[in-house]
């Protein structure tokens, strides 16, 4: 990530809003993959940055910067993620990976998740102990793949989609920065095509508190 984006000022706190995604009944999968697959390549990434410094008295959202950048990347898919008699609504499991997961610039995203951490959902209601988190709902016609974000799972504490980024150590001070975990928001798209032998699409969306505005389109 280039220098100028590393010393943006950012701010945001993460909220437990969002509501519990429903899944569809499992059952047999025309299309769906059924062995794991590993597509590597390039991602070029373009982000835009902003934090909530500008106007007469602060608060206000400004624009910082943009960055553009190119990270090696991950694709991978496999089988639907299934749970207590329920199944993610894609055509296949598949998690994405852009630089080394953890440095600042990096995307770690994925489409479904199975968590363990209570017998009860959200209303307090006895459950299964296992819990099918769907994030993206994707379709996929021939090679076309498609699809949308459609929770981000802040209120059940299990985000799985980020983007790794900075936070100013003192709001609109230029007292340097820290990285921070930025959960991405729902709403974010996915377009482009995956054969049995690769894969090329474009990814955009924003960040958690809107500090962060990216595209990535991967070639693998």
């Amino acid at each position: 990530m280039s220098r100028k984006a590393r010393n943006c000022g950012l701010a945001a706190a993460l909220s437990v809003t969002a509501a519990l995604w429903t899944v569809i009944p499992s059952s047999p999968a025309a299309g769906a993959q059924s062995a794991m697959r590993t597509y590597r390549g390039t991602a070029t990434v373009v982000v835009d940055s902003y934090d909530y410094c500008g106007g007469p008295l602060s608060g206000e959202r400004r624009f910082i910067g943009t960055s553009r950048y190119k990270m090696a990347a991950r694709f991978v898919t496999g089988p639907r993620k299934s749970a207590a008699g329920r199944v993610e609504r894609n055509p296949f499991y598949w998690e994405f990976y852009v630089g080394n997961i953890g440095a600042v610039g990096s995307f770690q995203l994925g489409s479904a998740h199975v968590v363990t951490a209570s017998a009860r959902d959200l209303g307090g209601n006895a459950r299964d102990p296992r819990l099918l988190l769907g994030y993206w709902v994707t379709s996929r016609s021939g090679t076309s793949w498609s699809g949308k974000l459609v929770d981000s799972h802040r209120a059940e504490g299990a985000t799985f989609n980020h983007f790794y980024g900075e936070k100013t150590i003192v709001p609109c001070r230029n007292l340097g920065t820290s990285p921070f975990l930025y959960a991405v928001n729902a709403g974010a798209t996915v377009s482009g095509r995956v054969s049995s032998g690769s894969a090329a699409f474009t990814i955009s969306g924003s960040t958690y508190g809107d500090n962060y505005r990216f595209r990535i389109t991967f070639n693998g």
